[in-house]
């Protein structure tokens, strides 16, 4: 019965820990693509902030086709640390300009 014990508890630490950050709340930034390489993109935002995304729970076809100063909004919440943004999912907005 201790084997079984053990083994659900680290079960549900491992099914917490994703959901720890989810559990601060969520956030939103809206802003241009400076850039995207591997699981990172670079997000400048219209305050003036560069702020970099964790890619890796965004699901790839929501930034597939991205580049270098497309609009977008991400949501996904505060890294642990404060020093980036766990991405949770990505829309890309509607561009000022319209073609004619």
């Amino acid at each position: 019965m201790e084997r079984r014990t053990f083994i659900a508890m680290i079960a549900a630490s491992l099914l917490a820990a994703p959901l720890a950050a989810e559990a601060q709340g969520l956030v939103y930034y809206e802003g241009r693509v400076q850039w995207i390489a591997g699981s990172t993109l670079i997000l400048a935002t219209v305050e003036g902030l560069s702020i970099r995304v964790d890619l890796t729970r965004v699901d790839q076809s929501e930034y597939s086709g991205l580049g270098p100063r497309d609009r977008i909004i991400v949501t996904g919440a505060i890294s642990e640390d404060g020093n980036y943004l766990i991405g949770l999912s990505i829309r890309r907005t509607r561009s000022e300009y319209q073609s004619p």
